[in-house]
């Protein structure tokens, strides 16, 4: 197994697609994980306050011009409405995470949180993935789910973000607002944004959402799981508030 990794990463000729659960798979994970952990140790061991400030406008700079350079890189050839616009809830988290690292807005601060943690960390564990590193298309899905989970650590680890259950009504509230517009966008353009279309029966649906059943039952039973995340990735906070010893960061360094 180590050495069918190591070939898909060192030879470009290497018929080597993605295969969840591979070598490959944990190998990627683990680099991903590291890079979150490097930048956040980065920025907690910067003593100066500027310093730690001018790691997160660079960090929100990068994201946001990887967020376009990608786009326009993915649609270069013409944009296919169906499946080419930046509507999946992990590529509109690529524009919150630098918003939330650069302006320590509260609602963006906690849709990255709830996105990112019950979400987007989704795509580490079940990749909806084909290409093999051969592939630019493997290398712009992993940075680009790295990006976000490097904001949402970030947020956690260095910048002191704590959030509660007004968070949660916060995050529940952008969620709701994205389903109301994401499923005529769907109907109407025969597309899968947000894994809550009724796409044809030729399309590739991740297993996890096929599980599911049916559409449109599928669709309640996915906007339940998702809450469910949500308070699971809540739970930890409210656990210390109520019976660790726990107090309240002081504001976040985002001046």
């Amino acid at each position: 197994m180590i050495g069918e990794t190591i070939r898909a990463f060192t030879d470009p000729g290497a018929d080597a697609g993605f295969v969840p659960y591979s070598g490959l798979h944990l190998v990627t994970v683990l680099v991903s994980m590291v890079a979150v952990a490097a930048v956040a140790l980065l920025g907690r061991a910067l003593p100066a306050k500027k310093a730690a400030a001018n790691l997160r406008r660079t960090i929100a700079i990068f994201a946001i011009g990887y967020f376009v350079a990608y786009n326009v890189w993915w649609n270069w050839g013409g944009i296919d409405v169906a499946s080419g616009l930046p509507l999946q809830i992990c590529d509109l988290n690529e524009v919150v995470a630098p918003l939330a690292l650069w302006t320590g807005n509260r609602w963006a601060r906690a849709t990255l949180y709830f996105w990112g943690f019950a979400l987007t960390l989704q795509a580490f564990i079940q990749p909806l993935l084909t290409a093999g590193p051969a592939s630019p298309v493997f290398w712009a899905f992993w940075i680009s789910h790295t990006i976000v989970m490097i904001c949402a650590v970030y947020d956690v680890a260095v910048l002191g973000f704590r959030p509660d259950w007004q968070d949660f009504g916060r995050a529940a509230a952008v969620s709701a607002l994205y389903l109301a517009v994401i499923v005529p966008v769907d109907l109407r353009l025969g597309a899968n944004y947000g894994f809550v279309g009724n796409p044809p029966p030729s399309w590739r649906i991740p297993p996890f959402v096929a599980f599911l059943g049916a559409w449109p039952n599928r669709v309640f039973i996915l906007v339940a799981l998702v809450a469910l995340g949500f308070v699971i990735v809540l739970a930890p906070w409210q656990f210390l508030r109520r019976f660790g010893r726990y107090r309240e960061p002081r504001p976040s360094r985002t001046e």
